[in-house]
């Protein structure tokens, strides 16, 4: 009984040496374990300083090339067209004969008037002398001077007549279109052909109402017409400002003129900036500004992200405004897409 109860005692104390052995073990094994520490990534970035730069404020629109004025030039007279040596792309000038039309009716026709003036000047003449002695009524003189007077009329008229069978440029410039030929029939219906002035032109832009005021009331706006495909660009000035504002597009237009047209053509799309005021700002480019206006720096005090929210001042299209706080900052123009604020960043580009 003895024994067993001795065996007993040995056996608890085998097990509980077992279990202080194990437990002193475990004890070592997580104490003497190196600890592991969570080192967050470094996300790479380029950086960019601020810099004073000019930002012209305004609107940009298109627009196309337009002559100030078109001119359909149309015959007084009809017949048919015996010399027509025009073609469009010819430049003429006010006065030059541009087509001639068969003059025969119209020669005959003067010279039917001349012979008339001439019978009843013959007959006026007796007439007048008989009067003056008394030998004539003063109805039958005045008759007569009342036809004389009409025949010298119809003269005139058929001598004017006479001058239209050559047609004259009205003003100079280019011609646009030419629709004749030599032996077309010419009335007063059909235009010959279609001058403009290609040193003046104009384009016809529509603004919206938003910008009416600006438009209207600013005498420092300035305007530049410009060809992106032809590489040409113009100053233009203001001609008229629409009175109303069109209540289904809500827009009014503007008529503007070219200061420098050369190598410009009608019908040359365009684009126009209109220029509402300009100044001196510290500026970023529009690559640093993320979709909710907000920027990315880098922190003062450690490698980290710092969220900014920006005013927006003014801004073109490649630059915009920001506080001269930021003077000497870096911000980040690549690298900040799915940045977090506190982030640990590492430059690893700086733009100029």
């Amino acid at each position: 009984m003895d024994k067993n109860h001795r065996h007993s005692i040995i056996r608890y104390i085998i097990l509980i040496a077992v279990f202080l052995i194990a437990f002193l073990l475990l004890y070592l094994f997580f104490n003497t374990r190196k600890s592991t520490v969570y080192v967050p990534p470094v996300t790479p970035v380029a950086t960019v300083k601020p810099e004073v730069r000019t930002i012209d404020e305004g609107i940009t629109l298109t627009g196309y090339i337009e002559p100030d004025s078109i001119i359909p030039v149309v015959p007084f007279v009809s017949g048919t067209i015996e010399s027509y040596n025009i073609k469009a792309g010819d430049s003429v000038s006010e006065g030059d004969v541009l087509a001639v039309i068969d003059k025969k009716p119209y020669e005959l026709q003067k010279a039917q008037a001349d012979a008339q003036v001439k019978a009843l000047r013959a007959s006026f003449e007796r007439v007048e002398a008989l009067y003056k002695e008394g030998g004539v009524s003063a109805q039958e003189y005045d008759t007569l001077s009342a036809q004389l007077e009409a025949a010298e009329a119809q003269l005139e008229l058929a001598d004017l007549q006479l001058s239209y069978a050559e047609v004259t440029a009205p003003v100079s410039g280019t011609i646009l279109q030419s629709m004749m030929a030599s032996g077309s029939p010419a009335s007063s219906e059909t235009p010959l052909c279609v001058i403009s002035d290609l040193d003046n032109l104009i384009v016809n832009l529509r603004v919206g109402e938003k910008y009416y005021t600006e438009v209207r009331n600013n005498d420092s706006l300035r305007i530049r017409i410009y060809s992106d495909v032809q590489g040409l660009s113009s100053e233009a000035e203001i001609i008229s400002v629409d009175p109303m504002v069109d209540p289904t597009s809500k827009t009014f237009g503007i008529r503007v003129h070219l200061l420098s047209p050369e190598g410009f053509v009608p019908g040359m799309f365009i684009k126009a900036d209109i220029v509402f005021e300009s100044g001196e700002y510290l500026t970023l480019p529009l690559e640093t500004r993320k979709l909710d206006g907000s920027v990315y720096a880098v922190s003062l005090t450690d490698s980290t992200a710092e969220y900014i929210e920006m005013d927006n001042i003014a801004e073109d299209d490649e630059y915009y405004a920001i506080d001269e706080k930021y003077s000497g900052r870096d911000f980040i123009i690549r690298g900040q897409d799915g940045l977090l604020p506190g982030v640990s960043v590492r430059v690893v580009e700086s733009e100029v």
